[in-house]
């Protein structure tokens, strides 16, 4: 779950685009989202804490995005997508030692799909506490994405770059909450897009698991 959920965020920077605002909470988050949009590619650092009833896990990821794909890398993994395709590479200890590969269809990227959440937000109200943050609260969150029950977002609100995200999920999927800190960000890096495609060729020991 652990994984899966990390894949959830990351996704959550790399297809974002503008919601319409409505009231001032509404209009934080517009301009929240807007950001994202307008800074295009971007590098950042993300210590990521996700924690359920068994403790938390730490995650240190280093992050490229650009609004189509991501590349992300942490110490047991690095993940590529263009997309499309999707490349998993797993490191125990010693490099990369298996990659597996899969194509998402639209009905699986509804899996990951916080960006409709935030870009719709149906069924979800919105609220905030003051100008540097806004919250999302499901009305059911067992048919919410990924069984999310409410996200707060904090950010700088002079810049609007987001400074630290937060997601509770229904009790139903195990009273997980995320939380992810945005350490560093850098703004329209203008990547080469062949950095969102695993050079599986690079790692011929590695065990390659296909599953288009």
């Amino acid at each position: 779950m652990n994984r899966a959920l990390i894949y959830t965020l990351l996704f959550l920077f790399t297809f974002i685009t503008p919601v319409m605002a409505q009231s001032d909470a509404e209009a934080l988050l517009q301009k929240t989202v807007s950001r994202l949009e307008k800074d295009g590619d971007i590098t950042a650092l993300l210590k990521i804490d996700i924690s359920d009833e068994n403790g938390t896990n730490s995650y240190d990821i280093s992050l490229k995005k650009s609004n189509a794909g991501f590349y992300a890398q942490e110490d047991e993994f690095s993940i590529w997508f263009d997309g499309k395709t999707m490349w998993r590479g797993n490191d125990f200890g010693y490099g990369i030692e298996e990659i597996y590969i899969s194509e998402l269809l639209a009905e699986e990227k509804g899996r990951f799909d916080i960006i409709r959440l935030l870009k719709e937000h149906k069924d979800f109200s919105v609220s905030s506490t003051g100008n540097d943050n806004f919250t999302l609260t499901a009305s059911n969150p067992e048919k919410s994405v990924e069984g999310i029950s409410g996200i707060t977002m904090r950010f700088d609100p002079k810049t609007f770059i987001i400074k630290t995200i937060r997601i509770i999920f229904a009790q139903e999927f195990g009273n997980i909450s995320a939380n992810v800190q945005v350490i560093d960000y850098k703004p329209d890096q203008k990547f080469d897009r062949k950095i969102f495609t695993c050079p599986v060729a690079d790692y011929g020991n590695a065990d390659i698991i296909d599953l288009r």
